[in-house]
């Protein structure tokens, strides 16, 4: 059985520049985890650490692929420029033994069989990206590493190579991706790795992440009818600690905003039993939306979000 552990590492550049400051975790296989945080906060520097192109200056990454082998993906563009598309994804295909059938299906796959004899220097930088994921993708592997995959793809390409890696995961493989899509991870991904300037913040299955993160819930509440003139009052009063009331000035229905751990039903019995409501909605934040709001603050001390499970 393959393993990815990553303990204390720590990198340090000639400048004095720490890239990364003790980060440690492990990605157990079938897992896609998602490695997430601002630009400059460690991702590529960590994901070049797990693929073996650079080395830490302390600590040790442990990538046990069993029989298979690690597939990688730079961020960088870095394919071979005199070559066709097709020759490009065959060579690789080749130096790991994947057979000629799946230079096909990844071609297929990543919507590049039109352009499969045009020399990689004549084709789009979007089609390149997918080149570049091709390579890694053509082989079947115990762990990949893609540092930015979507990066530069429309929002359909994206969301189908997100769902392939879901798809590796699910069949066994390890994948780890970083991403500055937080929508396609929301619905993909396992769960997250956050970075920091070099540091681990979380490491957490990702609705567990929004939900320490103070997620929240607004809950929209149409009645039947207006609510008697004192029944405002009478539910400002009752209104728990952590919960923000808005009511609509005509009385025909109110907001009500939550943590999202709360869920409905406390709402519901916070209601009075004699208002009759005719719609009720909630929309939750999303992963986005916490990330963006800590990120807006500056990230989270340490404590404030839980570090690793």
């Amino acid at each position: 059985m393959h393993s990815l552990t990553i303990d204390q590492i720590t990198k340090r550049y000639r400048t004095g520049t720490e890239a990364l400051s003790g980060v440690s975790f492990a990605v157990e296989p079938g897992t896609l985890l998602a490695v997430v945080g601002h630009n400059g906060a460690g991702k590529s520097t960590l994901l070049n650490i797990v693929s073996g192109l650079i080395r830490p200056t302390s600590g040790t990454v442990t990538t046990d692929t069993g029989r298979g082998r690690l597939m990688w993906a730079p961020q960088r563009t870095m394919v071979d420029w005199s070559l066709t598309v097709s020759q490009n994804i065959e060579l690789i295909a080749r130096l790991t033994g994947a057979p000629a059938s799946a230079v096909d299906r990844v071609l297929e796959l990543l919507d590049l069989d039109k352009v499969r004899t045009q020399q990689a220097e004549y084709i789009s930088g979007g089609q390149l990206q997918r080149v570049q994921i091709a390579r890694a993708l053509v082989a079947d592997a115990a762990i990949y590493v893609l540092d930015e995959p979507t990066a530069g793809l429309d929002p359909a390409a994206g969301e189908l190579v997100m769902e392939h890696l879901r798809e590796r995961a699910a069949s066994g493989a390890t994948v780890l991706v970083s991403s500055h899509d937080l929508d396609a991870i929301e619905r993909t991904a396992s769960g997250l790795v956050l970075l920091d300037e070099g540091r681990l913040r979380a490491h957490l299955p990702i609705q567990e992440f929004v939900r320490r993160a103070g997620a929240t819930m607004k809950v929209r509440v149409v009645f039947a009818e207006p609510m008697p003139e004192a029944c405002p009052d009478r539910l400002a009063a009752a209104l728990p600690p952590e919960w923000t009331l808005e009511t609509d000035a005509d009385r025909a229905g109110l907001s009500v905003q939550v943590p999202l751990a709360t869920g409905l039903r406390p709402v519901l019995a916070w209601l009075p039993a004699d208002l009759r409501v005719r719609d009720l909605s909630a929309e939750k934040q999303s992963l986005r939306d916490v990330y963006l709001a800590r990120h807006a603050e500056r990230s989270p001390a340490p404590e404030s979000v839980m570090v690793q499970q």
